[in-house]
C-alpha cells in the first residue's frame, strides 16, 4: 500500500500538498460528491500532513494554504483526503501546491496517548485475559471499554487488577521500548503477526508493534498515529474506572495532560496538607477527623434547631389564637417574624402547626424576602400564593395548608402580606 506523509513521516510538522480540488459553492461540492458547509472551503488532496479523524482518534488540526484547518476525514468511496478549512484565500506555491502547517502539540499529545492506549490494552490482555471493545479519545483524555474475555481466568476486572496494570503500564514506558507501525498487502499475512485481535479487513493494513516483533507487548491493527518509542509517553495515568453498558470503561490519561493533571492533583493535595497541618500519608485520617467532628456538631445542631422550632411553634400557635379572639375575624390572621431563620427552616415550622391553626399564619423569614403561608386548608394557602403573589413580582406555590412565596424585595413581600391581610377582613 502507498503511504501518505502523515504515515510515512508522523513527526513532519509541515509539507507542502497539491490539491486533485478546492471546492466553495454549493454546485462544486456537489458535482465532486462531497456535502457542502457553509462557511468552509473543502479542499480534496490524495495525499496529507494531517491525519484524518479514524481508529477512536481525532483529527489533526493546523493551517493549510495559510488559512485554517477545522476538520479532516478520508472519504474511502474517492479515496481522497477531505479537509475543511475557513473561508478566506488560499496561499499556494509556485508549483500550485498548498504549504501545510501541523498543530504539533496536538499531534504530539495524540501520539502519546494512542500508544498508552495499546499499552494498557495489551497488558490488560496478557495478565488477565481482559479484552478491548471500544476506544475513544478526547481532546486531553481517553477511555477503552473492557469486559473478561471468554478465556480470562478472572469473572471481573478489580481495583486491584487495574492498579497493577498501572504500574506494569509504566514500567513498559520507562523500558523504553520501540514502537513500529507495519504495512501488510493482506489479511492473512497480518494475521500471521501475534494480533490482539484478528484483522477482518482486507486493505489498508496497517500493524502496531511495541516491543520486539517476536515478543511484542501489544500487537495490534491501527490506522493512527503513534511515538517512536515507549519512553516518549512520559506517564500514564488510570483517572477512573465505571460501569458502562455491561463493560468497565476506564479513563485514562497519557503524556502532557497525565503530567499537568498529576501536578494540579499534587498542588490540591499540598494545599489541603496546609489546611489540615498534615504531611501526605496522614492527611486521609486528619480529614476523616474532622468530618467526624463535624458530623456530630451537626448533629447537635439539628437537635438544637429541632428544640427551637418546637418551641416556636408552640408560640406561634398561642399567638394565632390570641389574635384571633382579640380582632374576632372569621377567618384569624396573624404575621410572624423569625430574624434568624431561612425559608426552608419555616417551613420545618409550619409543619409542626398542622392541625393547631384555625385561620392563617405567615412566617417571614429575616434572611430573604420569603415567607411561608401555613392554615388548616381554609384559608387554602397555595390558592392565596397563586392568585396574589404575581401581582408584587412573586412566585411560589403548595398546597391548601402550606405554601411558599418568594419575592425579589423586602417592599413586594409586605405589599404581598398586607393584601392578604384586606383580602381575608
Amino acid at each position: 500500500m502507498s503511504k501518505r506523509i502523515y504515515q510515512e513521516y508522523p513527526y513532519l510538522r509541515s509539507a507542502a500538498v497539491t490539491p486533485k480540488a478546492v471546492l466553495r459553492g454549493e454546485e462544486e461540492h456537489a458535482a465532486a460528491g462531497v456535502r457542502y458547509l457553509k462557511g468552509c472551503i473543502t479542499v480534496l488532496s490524495e495525499d496529507s500532513l494531517f491525519f484524518p479523524e479514524g481508529g477512536g482518534q481525532p483529527c489533526d488540526l493546523g493551517y493549510m494554504g495559510g488559512l485554517r484547518l477545522s476538520d479532516v476525514k478520508d472519504d474511502k468511496k474517492s479515496g481522497l483526503i477531505v479537509h475543511r478549512l475557513e473561508e478566506g484565500e488560499l496561499s499556494f506555491g509556485e508549483d500550485r501546491s498548498l504549504p501545510c502547517e501541523l498543530d504539533w502539540q496536538r499531534r504530539f499529545d495524540h501520539m502519546q496517548m494512542h500508544c498508552a492506549e495499546h499499552i494498557v490494552s495489551g497488558t490488560f490482555l496478557r495478565l488477565y485475559g481482559v479484552e478491548n471493545h471500544g476506544f475513544h479519545m478526547g481532546e486531553d483524555y481517553m477511555t477503552i471499554d473492557m469486559t473478561p474475555g471468554e478465556d480470562s481466568p478472572v469473572s471481573e476486572i478489580t481495583d486491584e487488577m487495574i492498579r497493577t496494570v498501572e504500574l506494569r503500564s509504566n514500567e513498559i514506558v520507562w523500558e523504553d521500548l520501540p514502537v513500529r507501525t507495519v504495512y501488510y498487502d493482506t489479511r492473512e499475512e497480518a494475521n500471521s503477526q501475534p494480533v490482539r485481535k484478528q484483522i477482518l479487513f482486507d486493505e489498508d493494513i496497517s500493524v502496531v508493534f511495541i516491543g520486539t516483533e517476536e515478543e511484542p507487548v501489544d500487537c495490534c491493527a491501527c490506522c493512527g498515529t503513534h511515538v517512536s518509542s515507549t519512553g516518549q509517553i512520559g506517564l500514564i495515568s488510570i483517572q477512573k474506572s465505571e460501569n458502562y453498558k455491561g463493560m468497565l470503561r476506564l479513563t485514562l490519561k497519557a503524556g502532557r495532560p497525565a503530567v499537568t493533571e498529576a501536578l494540579r492533583e499534587q498542588q490540591s493535595v499540598l494545599r489541603l496538607c496546609r489546611r489540615f497541618s498534615a504531611e501526605p500519608p496522614e492527611l486521609e485520617d486528619k480529614v476523616a477527623a474532622y468530618e467526624n467532628k463535624n458530623g456530630l456538631i451537626r448533629k447537635e445542631l439539628y437537635d438544637l434547631k429541632k428544640d427551637i422550632l418546637a418551641e416556636e411553634a408552640g408560640r406561634v400557635a398561642e399567638a394565632a389564637m390570641a389574635a384571633s379572639a382579640s380582632e374576632g375575624r372569621a377567618k384569624p390572621f396573624s404575621v410572624h417574624e423569625f430574624p434568624m431563620l431561612q425559608a426552608a427552616d419555616l417551613q420545618d415550622l409550619a409543619h409542626l402547626l398542622d392541625g393547631r391553626l384555625s385561620g392563617l399564619a405567615v412566617l417571614v423569614s429575616g434572611k430573604t424576602p420569603d415567607a411561608v403561608l401555613v392554615s388548616g386548608g381554609d384559608p387554602a394557602c397555595g390558592s392565596l400564593v397563586k392568585d396574589y403573589a404575581p401581582i408584587y413580582q412573586g412566585k411560589g406555590g403548595g398546597n391548601p395548608k402550606l405554601a411558599r412565596a418568594i419575592f425579589k424585595s423586602r417592599e413586594d413581600l409586605e405589599l404581598f402580606i398586607d393584601l392578604i391581610d384586606k383580602h381575608l377582613r
